[in-house]
């Protein structure tokens, strides 16, 4: 599913669409080169779930978001040089859990996608955007199809 972005607010937009269908549990990897526009995707998000501002987690590597409805755990893989590292981040503790959701920037780095979930690439030209969302598994489909609806 491919949406066009034509602005910062409208990836905004978008994360905050998909931040309404998104249930503990869920997982979502983001692709995209530096710029792209996926620590501002997951700042509507969060921001919709009323976590407040989010932050690029590419030197903590992990940020941490409660809201009223899911906690949301922000991974940055794009510092990590060996998958030995992986386990510092406590991603086994988080994927799946039923109390939130997980983002992970850079995905496409390591293998620590669960099967089932929400592959979304950003890309740039200047200042437009594109969003190719793809789901593996009935609930990343589900939710791709979600990101196809706003385009």
């Amino acid at each position: 599913m491919r949406v066009a972005l034509v602005d910062a607010d409208a990836t905004v937009r978008a994360g905050a669409a998909l931040a309404a269908h998104l249930a503990g549990g869920d997982a979502v990897a983001l692709i995209g080169d530096l710029g792209a526009g996926k620590t501002t995707l997951v700042s509507g998000l969060v921001a919709a779930l009323g976590g407040g501002a989010a932050a690029s987690p590419t030197f903590s590597l992990v940020n941490e978001y409660p809201s009223g409805r899911l906690r949301v755990w922000h991974v940055d893989l794009y510092r990590l040089e060996r998958a030995a590292e992986l386990p510092e981040l406590g991603l086994d503790d988080v994927i799946g859990d039923p109390r939130g959701i997980v983002i992970v920037e850079w995905a496409d780095k390591f293998e620590v996608m669960p099967p089932d979930h929400l592959r979304i690439e950003l890309m740039h030209s200047g200042d437009t955007r594109e969003l190719v969302a793809t789901g593996t598994g009935p609930r990343g489909r589900a939710l791709a199809e979600v990101l196809a609806s706003i385009g």
